[in-house]
């Protein structure tokens, strides 16, 4: 779950410096995220290129989560391949393939 938090927190600050959102990006930021099941937000199986795959997991913060209300909502995608030696077999047969393009662009 750790290795997991942060690498939503490296997807973050960089959808926060892609926006340019004007802050100063502090570990302040994240602090009401926990390396829990509960704690570390919203998740959705991302689409793959490959039929019948995950290419990583989605993680969705509302506004306030992350950031101020006017910055909207965040997005966050961890690669399956930053999971994977944490997982087991039957978690490792859920992914395979790469984020399809576009995909980023729908969140």
């Amino acid at each position: 779950m750790k290795t997991m938090l942060a690498a939503i927190i490296t997807s973050l600050k960089a959808e926060k410096k892609r926006r340019d959102a004007g802050e100063t990006i502090t570990a302040d930021l994240f602090e009401r995220l926990e390396p829990k099941l509960l704690g570390i937000g919203a998740v959705t199986l991302t689409p793959s290129t490959e039929t019948g795959k995950s290419s990583g997991l989605t993680f969705h913060y509302p506004p306030y989560a992350v950031g101020s209300y006017a910055e909207g909502q965040y997005v966050a995608f961890v690669p399956w391949e930053t999971l994977k030696p944490y997982l087991s077999p039957e978690g490792q047969a859920i992914f395979a393939g790469s984020r399809p393009k576009g995909d980023a662009d729908d969140n």
